[in-house]
């Protein structure tokens, strides 16, 4: 990675090199306003359906900091970005808006942000804030592979949570990269979840097509990258705004 000053998400990252960012989501009102005014008409219109306004504060910042992350890859104004959707819903530059082949996927929880910006390589991310209540129910078992219940249930109690939430981060981002949303089972792949141990997809017909990463913004939550291409060397997030969490 070419080091550069990330004060700022305006920051122009250098051309085919995979940007990952960590972003918090709260802003002041004054913030947000000039934020609102960079969404599309569709992205305004899904603001509008949260009920509650800390959700649709964070979704417009959101939306809005995906925006200008583009643009600052893409060299253009973060209000003209222009975006398709495929049948699954997974997002992707408009055909033709810009040259090459920029490929994105984000993802947000609980008042944070992860993204991820490469080229010409299909890339899913997940970010998950860890909740011991939902690691404790049959969540698992509902919806993990038996060999990972297998594994998440040999943890010792106080590190499943954790566990659960590698598992969690990691399927859905492997998922996310295919971009076949619900037309994948998450049973019918296994990846690692071991709290220390590397993240790997262990079990799926397409394994060696894709390079998996894991990573704690804080110590709350957990967040995942899957990336096209075997062996790929996958960078560390940088933190938006000199906001890492003290140590």
């Amino acid at each position: 990675m070419k080091s550069r000053d990330t004060a700022g998400v305006d920051a122009s990252p250098a051309r085919g090199e995979t940007e990952l960012w960590f972003v918090r989501l709260d802003r002041t009102d004054a913030e947000i306003a000039p934020m609102r005014a960079m969404l599309s008409e569709d992205e305004t219109a899904r603001a509008a359906r949260f009920f509650r306004d800390r959700d649709h504060n964070h979704f417009v910042i959101a939306r809005a900091t995906l925006r200008k992350l583009l643009a600052g890859r893409i060299g253009c104004d973060a209000a003209a970005v222009c975006f398709e959707y495929n049948q699954w819903g997974k997002p992707a530059l408009a055909a033709g808006f810009a040259p090459g082949d920029i490929r994105f996927n984000l993802s947000h929880s609980e008042g944070f942000a992860f993204y991820a910006i490469t080229s010409k390589r299909e890339v899913g991310v997940d970010i998950e804030t860890i909740r011991p209540d939902i690691a404790s129910e049959q969540v698992a078992e509902n919806f993990f592979s038996p060999i990972e219940v297998r594994a998440l249930r040999a943890l010792p109690l106080d590190q499943q949570p954790e566990g659960f939430f590698n598992c969690w981060t990691r399927k859905e981002a492997y998922v996310k990269a295919r971009g076949e949303g619900l037309s994948i089972e998450l049973a019918s792949f296994d990846v690692s979840l071991r709290p220390g141990e590397p993240a790997a997809i262990l079990r799926a017909a397409d394994r060696d097509k894709w390079s998996i990463a894991s990573f704690r913004p804080d110590s709350g939550r957990v967040a995942a990258i899957v990336i096209e291409g075997s062996g790929e060397e996958i960078p560390a997030p940088r933190w938006h705004r000199g906001e890492e969490p003290n140590p």
